[in-house]
């Protein structure tokens, strides 16, 4: 769900860049409370595997695009704010060496993906995970693509509301990115569970990454 240079409106953008600042700012300051050390090299490990599965990626509407974002399975194994600061990396490197996104659309970017994702994958999870993990596994990985391309469909409507220039009409936009995405989430939902799955068989030490006081182990 890469949005583009060129195609929201300049407040819009503004807005996007000042929340996700203030977010990353605070997710920053969180992970390195919350993260073993030791576990960095797993962490940039897990980083370049989402940056890989991310660059399969194919156009949706109004210039957007639709992929496999991972932000539910970072979540679960590094924890919210890890996840959030992973993904900064992840997007930045995109923007500045593939052209993946736009530098002045990379605050939205960060909001839809890092963010939004990152959170609201790690609050299913937490809600749910007590009943059954991998369902919570499933929904949290499905409500975290599916909330991002939702919140990008909002972002295209604003800024189309603002000036006709910019953005993609509202009915255009959430018709798209909610039909694509439903199948997207559906994908990442099926591979979040596999993976946790079998890491958790063939190597448990990398569902603990975070220090004992916030880790709950993965089924």
């Amino acid at each position: 769900m890469h949005i583009p240079d060129g195609i929201m409106a300049p407040a819009v953008i503004a807005a996007g860049w000042v929340v996700t600042v203030v977010a990353v700012s605070l997710a920053v300051r969180r992970a390195g409370r919350g993260l073993d050390e030791d576990a960095l090299p797993t962490v940039a490990l897990f980083a370049a595997g989402i940056f890989v599965a991310q660059l399969l990626n194919f156009p949706v509407a109004g210039g957007t695009t639709g992929h496999l974002v991972g932000a539910a399975l970072a979540a679960i194994l590094l924890g919210p704010a890890a996840s959030v600061v992973a993904f900064t990396v992840i997007l930045v490197i995109q923007a500045l060496l593939f052209g993946d996104g736009g530098l002045l659309a990379l605050g939205l970017n960060l909001l839809n993906m890092g963010v939004i994702g990152s959170l609201s994958a790690w609050a299913v999870y937490r809600v749910l995970g007590g009943w059954n993990r991998r369902a919570a596994a499933f929904a949290a990985a499905w409500i975290s693509v599916f909330l991002g391309a939702m919140m990008a469909a909002v972002e295209l409507a604003i800024s189309y509301s603002l000036s006709p220039g910019y953005g993609v009409p509202p009915l255009i936009a959430f018709s798209a990115m909610g039909f694509y995405h439903a199948f997207i989430a559906t994908g990442e939902g099926i591979l979040t569970v596999g993976i946790l799955a079998y890491l958790a068989r063939v190597a448990p030490e990398l569902t603990r990454l975070r220090k004992p006081a916030g880790t709950e182990a993965v089924p």
